[in-house]
């Protein structure tokens, strides 16, 4: 069929750059990437597209005006990032939000894509949306998506119809965690899937040169939004029999008034601090601060961990994690930390007990945290999402 001119898809032959290896396959070394991702208004998450560009993917972010992150509306500044587009969205779920198409159907026919990225779940309006353009601009590009979603999950109609469409209409998928993988596969996904950390500033993050370790009892950590399912309580349970431990709480969310009032009950006001939110530029500070990190998350029927960033922000501090073994959280942590059963204080304190009495296990269990934390890089992510890009392209 004949392109009329200024045709993308004519665009889209004309710069893109292909190299054959010696078996005759063809691989395009530079790929030009439209990738939209709603969470890219924080300028630390666009550190992933920044290495991707210094791996020679000529990539296009399309991110959302301003976007509710950790309980705070984040606006975005593009900084010296010239190369993101701010798009206009409708709605506040991850998943049942879409975006303003008229910056992406113009990045799209201005860019000429070799691969559409969507950083957003199979399942969202969002997702829908994209494969709706792509579609219409370009549909013999391929398409790839991301999810976290690592419990099965039956979604009601017209949504499952949509996330079915979705998974269908892509050529790649990636993942921050196994049992993502597991679930999309199950769901009849048969491409290319790979699965990607959500990364952590290796340089940033980084230990004290010479840690401290040992007297005045351990310093607790939390980071994360103050819900039931983060589990929070647990840890107030823990430390209520050890008067020479300290917490200090990190994030804000709708349970923190009444974590506030059991800490009263209690009589550990002196033990326990609620610093609120944190902005991303001061926690490297805030994560040296801590002797242990404590990630207690429990599971509920419709969520278990995906991820964790907290968990490896301070790992690459230097800080030893205790969490509990749910979801994503035991490959997450590795060797850089201890797991304990979900919801069980007793075996949280036990946990703890046994790094506060052994000041040199603690210190090996951070150094042992900073080198796992090596694989979650951006620079490593980087290299597994070209991967998957070029897994994709032949």
């Amino acid at each position: 069929m004949t392109q009329p001119p200024g045709s993308p898809r004519l665009a889209h032959l004309s710069r893109r750059r292909v190299s054959t290896d010696r078996g005759g396959r063809t691989a395009t070394t530079h790929p030009v990437v439209v990738r939209v991702y709603h969470s890219a208004v924080v300028a630390a998450w666009r550190a992933r597209d920044r290495w991707l560009r210094r791996a020679g993917a000529d990539v296009t972010l399309v991110s959302s005006r301003r976007w509710n992150e950790g309980g705070r509306v984040v606006a975005l500044d593009p900084g010296d990032d010239d190369f993101i587009v701010a798009a206009r969205t409708w709605g506040s779920h991850p998943n049942l939000f879409v975006y303003d198409p008229r910056p992406i159907w113009r990045a799209m026919r201005r860019r000429a894509p070799d691969i559409v990225d969507v950083h957003e779940e199979p399942c969202s309006l969002a997702a829908t949306e994209l494969r709706v353009l792509r579609r219409l601009l370009c549909p013999s590009v391929p398409l790839v998506l991301y999810s976290a979603q690592n419990i099965p999950k039956r979604y009601p109609w017209p949504i499952r119809t949509l996330e079915r469409a979705n998974l269908r209409a892509a050529n790649g998928v990636y993942t921050c965690n196994e049992g993502a993988v597991t679930i999309v596969r199950r769901k009849g996904f048969t491409g290319a899937a790979k699965v990607l950390p959500l990364g952590v500033d290796v340089e940033r993050f980084a230990p004290l040169p010479e840690r401290p370790v040992g007297g005045g009892g351990l310093r607790l950590g939390f980071v994360g939004r103050l819900e039931l399912f983060k589990g929070v309580h647990v840890i107030l349970e823990a430390m209520r029999q050890e008067p020479g431990w300290h917490l200090e709480v990190v994030g804000d969310g709708p349970l923190r008034s009444s974590l506030a009032s059991d800490v009263r009950r209690a009589g550990m006001q002196a033990r326990v601090s609620f610093r609120g939110f944190v902005a991303h530029d001061d926690l490297p500070k805030l994560y040296r601060s801590f002797d242990v990190l404590v990630v207690p998350s429990l599971p509920t029927p419709h969520w278990e961990e995906q991820f964790c960033r907290a968990a490896v922000e301070a790992m690459a501090s230097g800080v030893p994690v205790v969490a509990s073994a749910s979801g994503a959280l035991p490959e997450v942590v590795g060797r850089g930390g201890v797991l304990f059963p979900p919801g069980d204080a007793p075996a949280l304190r036990v946990a703890l007990q046994r790094l506060d009495e052994d000041p040199d296990r603690r210190a090996t269990l951070g150094r042992q945290a900073r080198e796992w934390s090596t694989r979650f890089s951006w620079e490593a992510v980087a290299r597994g999402h070209r991967a998957l890009y070029d897994a994709v392209l032949s």
